[in-house]
């Protein structure tokens, strides 16, 4: 009989995939650091507005008007980007329009500049309720950027004996354009749109007879004049526009908290409290020891001692008046004060970092904000400027210049049409050369320097190699070249009118009078000898 072979068996290991690096993002995190991270949901920017827009806007506005720093950050972000107001440079397409040549296009550009700023700056003729020229407008309107994300306006047309041209500005709040969304009319947040997703029409509640009514506005009449005025930066699938400050709102509120966080461990350390440190033994713990008579009165040593140590602590004073007093304690006894203490002194570099992720969302400069100029140097200064200055010009581009296009755009209409402004072809080859009527460049404000004598320098450097031109120059300055032209060409016949010499003629010039080539000392000189 044989015997089955038998075949051992070894224990064997489970084999363990072994995970080859890739190059992907989020790659498997063994911390689980980005596992306790919610994901958020993606979907268009139109429903997060749309979601958050209501406890955003009004959370902006109470952080702006309950605190300093938010306040004085927009200050300065309005500032930097507009100051006291755009200035208009109109720049049709003479060859478009039908001008004969550029010079008589140039003509009717200052004619036009000219008009337009005698209109923008009366509140008679420009503001529908008679109160704001067209830079307050403007101002306002930047300052609801930051408070609602966007700006309202409608033009209309009202005739009053005071004024000469019709055309009116009206501001409106936000809050007017109602937040209704029917995606079977194409309505989003208040706004229909075509089927491109152009803009047509806004649902406004309108105040009338003392109640609001629902009313549904047109933005363009049939030749294509702007009726209401909507600005607001954001992504292309956006219909209405959110607050900068939905970023931050929850450092303002670390701001807040930390500020009065400190003010009442400030306000604690203040508060003291004294205590008498002595080797007798508490009232507790001596109760026991006390021997009374049949009145309750204290007897034995223990009496005695007490009426020893009050009778020292009654005569053992010194009175200097109400604001002193000397007094001698027991022997065995210490006074000790007691004080709250605070146990970091981190408040202001936390405070700075802070108010810097707040400047930085705002678009200003922390220093400009804070008026902290604690350890900023001269290049430092002259580096932030420069990161700055293309978000102001952003700023001034985006929000600030369709604003003043708009009401250019309405006014220029009105002016052509009734004949005070001429236009080549007349009021109908306006309305069908627009857009290369009324294209022009708004100037603002300069760009702030650290050092006005080395940038003039600079400006002087690249004139003089070639790498620039005046009108860019003049227009980093906020002016008009031709205006600095035309300027300069009346002081200087004015001086010579005067027999003075020219201010502008420049050193050498045959027009000053008195300045010599530099060959001429060396001729006098060989003749001398």
């Amino acid at each position: 009989m044989t015997m089955p072979t038998s075949v051992p068996t070894f224990p064997r290991r489970e084999t363990i995939p072994v995970q080859q690096p890739s190059a992907q993002y989020l790659r498997p995190d063994r911390s689980g650091f980005l596992a306790g991270w919610p994901r958020p949901a993606l979907r268009d920017a139109s429903q997060d507005v749309r979601q958050s827009w209501s406890a955003v806007a009004s959370r902006s506005i109470e952080s702006i008007h309950n605190s300093g720093w938010m306040k004085g950050a927009v200050d300065q972000a309005v500032g930097d980007t507009i100051g006291n107001g755009l200035k208009l440079n109109p720049m049709p397409d003479w060859k478009a329009c039908g001008f004969s040549s550029q010079e008589e296009a140039g003509e009717w550009a200052r004619e036009t500049a000219t008009r337009f700023r005698s209109y923008a700056r009366n509140p008679l003729e420009c503001d529908a309720r008679g109160k704001m020229t067209i830079a307050a407008m403007a101002e306002a309107s930047l300052r609801n950027h930051y408070a609602f994300g966007e700006s309202m306006a409608r033009t209309v047309m009202r005739r009053r004996g005071n004024s000469a041209s019709q055309t009116k500005i009206q501001l409106l709040s936000p809050l007017r354009v109602t937040q209704e969304t029917r995606e079977e009319a194409r309505l989003h947040q208040g706004v229909f749109l075509d089927a491109d997703g152009m803009a047509v029409a806004y649902r406004v509640r309108a105040r009338l007879g003392g109640f609001d009514k629902t009313v549904t506005m047109p933005a363009r009449d049939k030749d294509g004049r702007p009726l209401i005025i909507h600005n607001f930066d954001g992504v292309a699938d956006q219909t209405r526009g959110i607050s900068p400050f939905a970023a931050i709102l929850k450092v303002f509120r670390q701001v807040d908290q930390l500020a009065d966080a400190t003010l009442v461990a400030a306000l604690l350390q203040t508060i003291f409290a004294a205590t008498i440190k002595s080797d007798s033994l508490s009232e507790e713990a001596f109760e026991g020891l006390k021997e009374k008579d049949e009145d309750g009165n204290v007897t034995g040593d223990l009496a005695d001692f007490f009426n020893a140590k009050a009778g020292w602590s009654k005569n053992a004073k010194v009175d200097l008046g109400a604001h002193g007093k000397i007094a001698h304690l027991f022997f065995g006894e210490e006074l000790q004060f007691h004080n709250t203490n605070h146990p970091h002194n981190n408040y202001l570099p936390f405070m700075r970092n802070l108010l810097r992720e707040i400047a930085r969302a705002v678009g200003v400069s922390y220093e400009g904000m804070a008026f902290d100029y604690e350890g900023a140097t001269y290049s430092s200064v002259r580096m932030g400027i420069a990161s700055l200055w293309p978000q102001v010009v952003r700023r001034r581009e985006r929000l600030s210049a369709p604003f003043y296009q708009a009401v250019y755009d309405a006014w220029l209409e009105e002016q052509i049409f009734k004949g005070w402004i001429s236009f080549p072809g007349g009021y109908r080859n306006f309305l069908r050369l627009r857009g290369a009527a009324t294209q022009a460049q708004w100037n603002g404000p300069a760009k702030p320097t650290a050092d006005d004598l080395k940038s003039a320098k600079a400006m002087g450097e690249r004139l003089e190699r070639g790498t620039t031109s005046l009108a860019i120059e003049c227009a980093e300055l906020g002016l008009d070249w031709e205006d600095v032209a035309e300027q300069r060409s009346r002081e200087t016949r004015r001086f010579a009118d005067l027999s003075q010499a020219d201010p502008h003629a420049s050193k050498g010039s045959p027009f000053s009078g008195d300045e010599k080539k530099p060959d001429e000392d060396e001729d006098e000189d060989e003749e001398g000898a």
